[in-house]
């Protein structure tokens, strides 16, 4: 995992991201290891506005969501994906417990791709952050793991935080006002299950999940402009 804290850098547009990582993306490089990559990313906080037309025409797509209602796809091929994702502080008082189960606060997991993600708004989630060596075969529900604790950051306004693929797994504390983030997420080679962990007990947990997609663009609006 990497971490980066806000810094002053020049406005950044979605199509102007999607050209810069086209064309810079090395294959075998660490998605934050591409110069320049992170401060293009942090560019976007200049341009929230851009971020919420893309996710008016994403709601507008036939496409359907699988990644649940605060999540917007923006763009994606068969690599690269740029996502939005909501998060909401358990006061909110329309928070309910159909949110609990798809914000999966406190929920220790991995992600099997690359990500990179940025504090786009609000003051963003705390990151509980972990790191294990996967063995190379599946792990089984109740098989230990030994995992080693790497720290807390908060994803607050232009901070980048970078998740190795099947490496580093995190927990997330909720915001403490409407938050949003964006991702690069690079999906590429073999992909290994996705892996939920008991950090007291050390030991493999499964989860299951499924959402249907709803509301969010008006409540964003509010908030975001």
């Amino acid at each position: 995992m990497e971490f980066y804290p806000p810094k002053a850098v020049a406005a950044t547009s979605i199509e102007g991201l999607l050209t810069f990582i086209k064309n810079n993306l090395v294959e075998g490089q660490r998605l934050c290891d591409t110069p320049g990559l992170v401060e293009q990313l942090m560019g976007l906080r200049h341009s929230i506005s851009d971020v919420l037309d893309h996710i008016v025409h994403s709601l507008e797509q036939a496409t359907p969501n699988s990644y649940g209602k605060n999540s917007f796809v923006l763009y994606q091929d068969d690599t690269l994906m740029l996502r939005a994702v909501v998060w909401e502080p358990r006061t909110d008082h329309q928070y309910s417990q159909e949110d609990e189960n798809l914000f999966a606060y406190g929920l220790c997991h991995d992600h099997n791709f690359e990500l990179l993600t940025l504090g786009l708004s609000g003051t963003g989630y705390t990151t509980h952050m972990y790191e294990y060596q996967h063995k190379g075969s599946p792990y089984k529900e109740g098989e230990e793991i030994d995992i080693h604790f790497n720290g807390d950051f908060i994803l607050d306004e232009g901070c980048v935080l970078y998740m190795d693929k099947s490496r580093d797994l995190h927990s997330q504390s909720p915001p403490d006002e409407l938050s949003m983030s964006l991702n690069i997420i690079v999906d590429r080679g073999e992909k290994a299950r996705p892996l939920f962990v008991d950090t007291q007990s050390k030991r493999v947990i499964s989860f299951g999940n499924a959402m249907d997609s709803a509301h969010y663009l008006q409540k964003l609006q509010q908030v975001l402009t």
